[in-house]
């Protein structure tokens, strides 16, 4: 068994290792330092800032106010305005995930996919093996291949990636004297395929890591939209929505906080680096998110942050600092629990919608689509029984259909699928309830035309 992590370097990009720390942070604690004469900024003066004050409404008729103070602070360089939010976000990690590594921090991200870029900059060089699942993150696996990554797909099951897979992959690779410089999962509403690890999935794979010394990046975007409690059960089907009638789907408590494990709640050895988004829990806009990991990880992501997206944007900092401590604990349990049943509830009418006009019963039972309701996320991965169109041949179907969903190709890591080899569609259920008979009514004639001619 490996021991606790000692040396990063290795994992460091040659990019990474090159940049410096900032100068410019020795100085930041003399310049909030009231007592200090200050004549090192390179900003306008305070003065001269538009924006005198701010009061933003909620959705449930609250307000968050920025005082004078807090809106000057939020006009600035994001080191004076990240306070209430960096304090904020310690303590849920610490409550959420209570990280058994002694070492460990948080650093404000300016975004998901920045988070996503900033960590290729600093561990990928090109040539890098990266272990990651055959389905993924569209705009991950495009930075992957921008930092010249040399993807390993692994298959996945009803339960997320598998350890078995994982596991003869290391192997094999090992043999082959190359070991992987990281593993890059989505463990909850996998995107696109929408599965969620289970508590024994979890220890299987970090104990692999471990015997490895493997790096696990876990981009956990959707563990926040968690609809069903993990484990609650689920089937691959045509015929139905899950392996729990929806009555029963409906009678269960949503998961609110009670959220289950991570890769960061196992991490003694510190080899995780875990990276969260607001923009799947609050909103896109705010192009705020977080990672979590060893310091030495976290150190050198700042460092890499500081000469490109500064970590985000100050004022979206403060207003969220700001709305979260308002909130408390409660309130942000709240707003989650009436996400969870948005989501639970949309997803529901997909799937029925979908039984109706993709089942055996509209297309019959050699044409019907197959799916496994997710437990969490945003995305039905949808299984064709037959497809002989190209990506541009369905595209051009969906803009006569009037319908438009994800190709499952543009999902695949191994980047050579031409369209007629993946059998996948991707459907999100965010729209409005009530467009989804229409929309698979639409797919259902789309789908009729891919096994022929038009």
């Amino acid at each position: 068994m490996t021991a606790a992590v000692s040396d990063y370097h290795s994992w460091f990009s040659r990019r990474a290792l090159s940049m410096p720390p900032s100068p410019f942070g020795q100085l930041v604690p003399l310049m909030r330092d009231p007592e200090m004469k200050v004549l090192c900024q390179g900003v306008p003066p305070d003065s001269c800032f538009p924006l005198l004050s701010m009061t933003c409404k909620l959705l449930d008729g609250s307000e968050v106010v920025l005082s004078e103070a807090d809106t000057r602070l939020a006009q600035r360089y994001p080191p004076f305005a990240c306070g209430p939010l960096r304090e904020w976000l310690l303590r849920h990690v610490l409550q959420l995930h209570s990280p058994p590594l002694a070492e460990w921090d948080i650093t404000i991200a300016a975004g998901s996919m920045s988070s996503v870029d900033l960590v290729c900059a600093m561990l990928v060089d090109p040539g890098d093996v990266v272990l990651i699942e055959e389905y993924s993150f569209l705009a991950g696996i495009d930075a992957l291949r921008s930092y010249g990554a040399q993807l390993h797909p692994l298959p996945l099951d009803a339960e997320g990636l598998r350890p078995d897979a994982l596991e003869r992959a290391c192997t094999e690779l090992a043999q082959r004297g190359l070991r992987p410089k990281m593993l890059y999962t989505v463990p909850v509403g996998q995107n696109p395929t929408g599965t969620s690890m289970t508590s024994q999935r979890y220890a299987q794979i970090y104990d692999i890591a471990r015997r490895f010394n493997i790096l696990i990046v876990e981009d956990d975007a959707y563990f926040y939209q968690q609809h069903v409690q993990r484990g609650a059960g689920c089937s691959d089907s045509s015929t139905s929505a899950a392996g729990i009638p929806a009555t029963s789907r409906e009678e269960m408590p949503l998961p609110g906080m009670s959220l289950g494990p991570s890769f960061l709640s196992l991490d003694s050895d510190g080899r995780v680096l875990r990276l969260d988004s607001f923009s799947k829990t609050l909103a896109p806009g705010f192009r705020l998110g977080w990672a979590t990991g060893a310091k030495p990880l976290i150190d050198r992501y700042n460092m890499l942050a500081y000469a490109s997206s500064q970590n985000g944007c100050s004022l979206s900092m403060m207003l969220l600092g700001k709305m979260l401590e308002a909130w408390g604990d409660a309130g942000f349990e709240a707003h989650l629990r009436k996400l969870q049943s948005a989501l639970r509830s949309r997803c529901d009418a997909l799937v029925a919608a979908a039984e109706a006009h993709l089942g055996p019963a509209a297309l019959g039972p050699g044409a019907a689509a197959s799916w496994q309701r997710p437990q969490a996320g945003m995305f039905l991965w949808c299984r064709l029984a037959n497809r002989q169109k190209t990506t541009e041949e369905l595209v051009a179907l969906m803009r006569q259909h009037g319908v438009a969903v994800m190709p499952g190709e543009f999902c695949s890591a191994a980047g050579s699928e031409d369209g007629k080899q993946c059998p996948y569609l991707r459907l999100s259920f965010v729209a409005s309830e009530g467009e989804y008979p229409e929309a698979m009514r639409r797919l259902g004639g789309l789908m009729q035309s891919l096994g022929g001619e038009t």
